[in-house]
């Protein structure tokens, strides 16, 4: 079983957006001793070069690291773990931690850091690191621990973090969507998207608010494959061009025409599809199939629902490729203790850390093979997770990618409900994005 997993996970391309966890407090702390170095000179073997850059960190020996360590993470059982362990490891490391959410972190950063109030560690999802790298927010890894991550982690996932050759931050959790099913309420794991088309119309009941299919029908990342399974993918073929958001190719009409007949299987309004209606539903046992990701396993579980993970069905014979997404791990460029902050970093991405990810979270690790990570060869919902991943591409990591959202969601959105025919939803998409782009001082006429 740990070779099929490990097989699976080299292959998978997983990686955009957790739901957040944790619990509530603000901060934390740890045992451990020594002081900080109190500035911009390190103690632990690396001194900056007066632009922020350092040599030290990576491999760097337990006696050579010490001083204090500010961390932000948003889950206070995570951050107990992790420091436990780190501490144990090197003594002389005194952390503390406050809970960041992380995808507020980068933000709060960019106003924090140059205070001299911000962390040394932080994380964010990885589509925000391409503003954090243009903005001088993360530092980039010494060699050394670049090249480890590199051999380590899942490379899509690390491709989202370097930008000219230079790793600036470490993936550590990975997550793409897939189909849940509930085998309580169905003897058959759909392979196509008929299938189910077919089965709600046996199952469906609207008088007794029964729908075979419930999930966030105008969510951009939950329905993002219903185009793509058309030929569309989003700023071209490598994910980079503002340019071409190709929303108003013909494939983006097929495939709305296509999501939208998918209203006979679940005859709601966008507005209801929130998420009690839809994934929490299933979690509840009340539908035999939804469209979600790690996010939503825990809930079902202790819900004792029988339950089981698979990939996407396919869509007229083909199988769609979804977004993915990563959280990462990176050493803040107005950090005062550089050593310690990469010794850090080094620790979450290594199987060790992975181990506590996994065990703490229940997230799936980054790396290329996780079969060291106890448990997660068993665990067959998030096996069914990474039967997806293969046809996951990671989110688009270039700063313009925060203007494509909107648009995405309109075009489901206005077709959905009957407001527009595909083909006005597209030329509003377009025009939306390009207002939106304009608000960056861009244009596609560039």
């Amino acid at each position: 079983m740990k070779k099929i997993l490990a097989i699976l996970v080299v292959c998978a391309m997983a990686f955009t957006l957790f739901a957040a966890c944790g619990g509530t407090g603000g901060s934390g702390g740890s045992t451990g001793g020594g002081t900080t170095d109190g500035g911009g000179t390190t103690d632990g073997g690396g001194t900056t070069d007066g632009g922020g850059t350092t040599d030290g960190g990576g491999g760097a020996a337990a006696g050579d690291i010490s001083g204090d360590l500010l961390i932000w993470i948003d889950n206070e059982d995570w951050a107990d773990a992790l420091i436990a362990a780190f501490t144990a490891k090197y003594p002389d490391v005194n952390v503390t931690y406050e809970q960041i959410g992380h995808t507020e972190s980068r933000a709060k950063v960019e106003l924090d850091g140059p205070a001299g109030e911000g962390p040394d560690v932080f994380h964010f999802p990885h589509d925000h690191a391409a503003n954090a790298i243009a903005d001088g927010l993360v530092e980039p890894f010494p060699a050394d621990l670049a090249s480890k991550i590199e051999s380590t982690v899942l490379t899509p996932a690390v491709n989202t973090v370097k930008s000219d050759g230079r790793v600036y931050a470490a993936p550590f959790a990975t997550e793409n969507i897939a189909l849940f099913y509930n085998r309580d309420l169905v003897d058959f794991v759909p392979s196509t998207f008929e299938e189910i088309i077919d089965f709600a119309k046996t199952y469906n009941d609207t008088g007794a608010d029964k729908f075979a299919l419930r999930w966030g029908v105008n969510d951009a990342y939950h329905n993002y494959h219903f185009l793509n399974a058309f030929g569309f993918t989003v700023f071209g073929p490598n994910m980079d061009d503002y340019r071409n958001p190709g929303f108003d190719i013909p494939g983006v009409a097929d495939g709305l025409r296509f999501h939208s007949s998918l209203k006979e299987v679940f005859p709601v309004h966008t507005e209801e599809a929130d998420w009690d209606n839809t994934v929490a539903a299933f979690q509840r046992g009340e539908a035999p199939f939804t469209i979600s990701g790690p996010w939503a396993i825990g809930d079902a579980r202790d819900n004792g629902i029988n339950f089981g993970v698979t990939k996407l069905p396919t869509i007229n014979g083909t199988q769609p490729r979804c977004f993915s997404g990563a959280r990462v791990m990176a050493v803040s460029s107005f950090a005062k203790n550089f050593p310690a902050a990469f010794a850090f970093v080094e620790f979450v991405a290594s199987d060790e850390g992975a181990a506590i990810l996994y065990e703490v979270t229940g997230m799936l690790p980054a790396l290329q093979d996780s079969s060291g990570v106890p448990g997660l060869s068993s665990n067959e919902w998030l096996m069914g997770i990474l039967e997806q991943s293969p046809f996951a591409d990671p989110m688009p990591v270039i700063p313009e990618v925060h203007a494509m959202w909107e648009p995405l969601a309109e075009l489901f959105t206005f077709t959905w409900n009957g407001d527009m025919s595909p083909e006005e939803a597209q030329d509003k998409a377009m025009e939306t994005y390009e207002i939106l782009l304009n608000g960056m001082g861009l244009s596609i006429h560039d």
